[in-house]
């Protein structure tokens, strides 16, 4: 579609149109939730007060009385002066003794902290109550403490001890009445919470309301100026699947749909031209790979052949007519192999060794060779026609101008997960320019004609079936030979997928 016929965004855009949805939820709902949360923590916040305050409150309403008791019981029983009492010496049924004077400062400082943290108002005037109590409390110690140091007393003591009780009876039933104060406005706080609740719900029942009455009205608006044309862009997706490329949608509006809309007929042309492209591109590499299997039967190499069999036949040798014959067969029924791809390294080392004694009737002045591959690795799997190719480079382009000939020697082992395969010959060799350039050949980079066909589709087959980091890798020397080497992955037929 041209840039010219584009539909241009104007009015309220999609963006707009979600947004106001969006909104007609969101201040509402964040109002309620807002309160709900403010409700929420205020409640809590006097739960925590009132249950801080009586925790803090039941430490002393019986501990208070008990030792201050028993510490002054365990002085005048045992006769022990008072300045010895310490807390965590000594402890009558399970009851810590104190000094009494620390205790009675500790309990002034309790007094002032439970005055800090009352909820109930009266409940802040609980050290000046009980702050007499102690004063009191304090010179009777001080008289028993006198009485002791003048020796005897006892009786004397024993009804100070008694003022004593009263007056830690005093002191708890002021901590006692604090506790209760403040239990009570438990009730109060509860009261409130329920008239929260009440107004909470009438706010969210209204809240609700008007969130539903704005979501209809703006959904219904929105719904006929998006969901319509989604509808369209659907239905022609749907075609499009099927295959048909020539669909085109129609979208009236002049919101971002219709900008998608644009965008998917534009997509809908481009993917129809990459279809008939990918087609194409899958025919010529059939072709290729059909091209590929005739390069590797090389019809010169065939009538070579034929007429040495010929020659064979009529000089009466006909032992040796039917090893070439079943040489041939050898080496054809691998090259076929019934279609498939992949076969085992040993009909791999077959299929090239069918090839070199073929070819060592007729070059048996010049060419030698040995095939050297490990047991273990001879149940692995190969693309077909890997290694023949590079047999018949060394041959030609190696053996064949050396001088006095030489030998070709296929070798084959595993390292770690990768099969290696190598092609040595100490024919000819390269130059280093003439070594790049066959490195250039193969890799694809430029055309080295017949030379290289055969060498450059068994490398790019092998970087499709495996990828880029496998191949084949050449090392040569001018005039001390060529070594060729293959690293395909170590795979068994079950694994190949």
């Amino acid at each position: 579609m041209a840039e010219g016929k584009k539909k241009k965004v104007g009015g309220f855009s999609l963006r707009s149109r979600i947004f106001l949805i969006a909104l007609s939820c969101f201040l509402p709902l964040t109002a309620l939730i807002g309160f709900l949360l403010y409700t929420q923590y205020a409640t809590v916040r006097a739960f925590d007060q009132v249950a801080t305050s009586v925790n803090y409150a039941s430490r002393y309403v019986t501990e208070f009385k008990e030792r201050m008791d028993y510490s002054i019981y365990y002085a005048i029983i045992w006769d022990k002066p008072i300045s010895e009492l310490r807390e965590g010496i000594y402890s009558v049924g399970g009851v810590e003794l104190v000094y009494p004077y620390d205790y009675i400062e500790e309990m002034r400082a309790a007094c002032a902290e439970m005055s800090d943290i009352a909820t109930v108002n009266s409940n802040q005037y609980l050290p000046r109550r009980i702050d007499n109590t102690l004063n009191s409390l304090e010179k009777i110690i001080e008289e028993i403490e006198d009485n002791m140091r003048a020796g005897g007393h006892y009786d004397e003591n024993e009804e100070l001890l008694d003022d004593v009780r009263n007056l830690t009876d005093l002191i708890q039933e002021n901590i006692q009445n604090y506790i209760n104060d403040e239990n009570a406005s438990f009730t109060a706080i509860k009261e409130e919470m329920m008239r929260n609740t009440n107004q909470t719900l009438r706010s969210s029942i209204l809240i609700v309301a008007v969130v539903a009455v704005l979501t209809t009205v703006i959904s219904n608006v929105t719904q006929r100026g998006v969901v319509q044309p989604v509808r369209k862009l659907c239905e022609a997706s749907k075609l499009v699947a099927k295959g048909d490329f020539t669909v085109r949608s129609d979208v009236e509006s002049r919101d971002e749909i219709a900008m998608l809309a644009d965008n998917f007929n534009d997509m809908t042309v481009e993917i129809g031209r990459l279809v008939e492209r990918i087609k194409e591109e899958q025919e010529n590499i059939r072709i290729m790979e059909s091209k590929l299997l005739q390069a590797q039967i090389n019809p010169h190499f065939l009538y070579n052949t034929l007429d040495t069999i010929v020659w064979l036949a009529e000089a009466g040798r006909d032992e040796e007519v039917v090893k070439m014959t079943s040489y041939l067969s050898e080496f054809f029924r691998t090259t076929l192999s019934k279609g498939k791809d992949y076969i085992t390294l040993e009909e791999e080392k077959r299929h090239v060794e069918s090839y070199l004694q073929i070819q060592q009737f007729r070059y048996q002045d010049i060419m030698g060779y040995r095939i050297e591959m490990d047991e273990e690795i001879l149940d692995y799997i190969v693309p077909k026609l890997t290694l023949q190719p590079l047999v018949e480079n060394a041959l030609y382009h190696g053996i064949k101008k050396k001088r006095g000939g030489g030998t070709i020697l296929i070798r084959g082992k595993m390292e770690g997960n990768k099969i290696l395969l190598k092609v040595i010959d100490n024919g000819k060799g390269m130059t280093e320019r003439e070594l790049a350039q066959l490195r250039r050949y193969i890799a694809g980079c430029e055309d080295g004609g017949k030379q290289s066909f055969g060498l450059g589709n068994v490398n790019q087959r092998i970087h499709r079936y495996y990828g880029e980091e496998y191949g084949i890798f050449f090392e040569s020397e001018e005039n001390k030979g060529t070594e060729a080497v293959v690293i395909i992955p170590a795979k068994k037929s079950e694994q190949k997928s």
